[in-house]
């Protein structure tokens, strides 16, 4: 177990790549300081230690619900940069991994609840817990439900990186009866804020929810101000979820 002081909360969160991401260490950090929260903070990555042949046979066959991925790769460059490639693999074959790694932040890292950094959404009945687990998708969509219950025609804007989980993505949402009659879009510049404001512009969503977890980081309230509408990130809302699961402590009850 680390050494973090244990009077206060701990928060799990899972990547769906390797490590050590400290973008996204950085930038939930800095959502939970904004929330006036102490929270000791725990990372995990579920492709962690997976060799080249693990991984080769984890790749998303065309057709097969698919999550994309940062792993590390000598000579190659992707979003994060020398070193980093980010490739699909298929969505079913993370349920080990991420499994293994909530029964160890609960077991080993005794955190308070666990946020799986994934906005894609697994079948149901994949993990089990003893301790609450948070996945994006239901964080993310429960704002587009709100937004359904008076305004069921309402335009939902997903962020998304390309075209290769489409399918998937419209299937997760066919299935919520109260989402059947939204005005659902897709914008495909997940890597690409810049772009991704301008073709959100002209498609004039209603609200923006960043379907991909390391899309838009620290750029969605720019993106908002831009459009002029709410743009929900993934983390945004998972962590807003998590800071109301977690008990408040001793500390934060005195006056």
């Amino acid at each position: 177990m680390t050494t973090e002081n244990r009077s206060k909360p701990r928060i799990g969160f899972i990547s769906l790549g390797q490590g050590p991401r400290p973008d996204l260490d950085t930038f939930h950090r800095e959502l939970l300081a904004k929330a006036g929260r102490d929270i000791g903070v725990v990372w995990r990555h579920a492709l962690e230690g997976l060799g080249p042949d693990e991984l080769n046979a984890m790749s998303a066959r065309e057709g097969v619900p698919a999550i994309r991925s940062n792993i590390r790769e000598n000579g190659a460059r992707g979003p994060l940069g020398a070193g980093w490639a980010a490739r699909w693999f298929n969505r079913d074959s993370f349920i080990g991994p991420v499994q293994a790694s909530i029964r160890e932040l609960e077991t080993d890292e005794n955190v308070d609840l666990t946020v799986v950094c994934a906005a894609e959404e697994f079948p149901d009945g994949s993990f089990v817990s003893t301790r609450p687990v948070i996945f994006p998708p239901l964080a993310l969509s429960s704002y587009a439900h709100a937004l359904s219950m008076t305004r069921p025609s309402a335009k939902v804007a997903l962020l998304v990186y390309g075209d290769r989980q489409r399918d998937q993505q419209k299937a997760g949402w066919a299935a919520k009866p109260w989402a059947r009659g939204l005005d659902l879009v897709f914008c495909g510049h997940g890597g690409d804020i810049d772009a991704a404001g301008a073709e959100l512009a002209l498609l004039s969503p209603d609200i923006v929810l960043v379907w991909a977890y390391g899309a838009a980081v620290g750029g969605g309230d720019a993106l908002s101000a831009r459009l002029g509408v709410p743009v929900i990130t993934a983390a945004s809302a998972s962590v807003a979820m998590a800071l109301n699961l977690l008990p408040a402590t001793d500390a934060e009850t005195r006056p």
